[in-house]
């Protein structure tokens, strides 16, 4: 009978589609070229948040009486993407912070609290590349963030003497212009 909770009237599992996992992805950062330090940061992304590429339109409204009926406006909500990176903190063999340092000298080609100088667009975006691949490695879904630079402040880093946790860097976050997308 069809509708039954069986393994058997279950597409899934009877042609064995694979899951799509969490943790299956690879991130791309590449900064302005007067930043160094770049291909590191790959190694270093604990997480990415901010992925949502398709922006929905605004809602508007018209009235009869006391009757209400809703359209799409016509306009998306929004034309960029803020994305949100956590990193892994580590030191070399120099006693660097490197991953904070580059992220350090990227958001400073913007502006650099220590000298007052301000960057051009141009000086200070970078691209970030989000592939989510199977378990065997083959990509089936890739973004492409264009124009991406670091917006706000690099998040503090907190200390205590309170357990011996290692040090992540939380939250930094990049505004990227456009995008785009490939889906196999």
């Amino acid at each position: 009978m069809p509708g039954l909770p069986h393994f058997l009237n279950n597409r899934a599992a009877t042609k064995h589609f694979e899951p799509v996992y969490q943790n299956h992805f690879e991130v791309t950062i590449i900064p302005p070229t007067q930043v160094a330090g770049g291909e590191i940061l790959l190694e270093h992304i604990n997480k990415i948040g901010g992925l949502e590429s398709d922006k929905g339109s605004a809602a508007i409204d018209q009235k009869y009486k006391f009757a209400k009926r809703s359209y799409a406006s016509g306009e998306p909500t929004d034309t960029v993407v803020d994305l949100s990176i956590d990193f892994s903190l580590n030191l070399n063999n120099n006693n660097e912070m490197y991953v904070y340092k580059t992220l350090r000298d990227w958001s400073r080609l913007i502006y650099n609290p220590l000298t007052g100088a301000q960057g051009l667009k141009k000086d200070y975006v970078g691209t970030i590349i989000v592939q989510n691949y199977t378990r065997d490695g083959n990509i089936f879904w890739q973004r492409t963030f264009h124009d991406a630079f670091i917006t706000g402040n690099i998040p503090a880093l907190e200390l205590t003497y309170e357990g011996g946790e290692k040090l992540d860097l939380t939250g930094v976050t990049f505004r990227c212009d456009w995008w785009e997308e490939a889906m196999i």
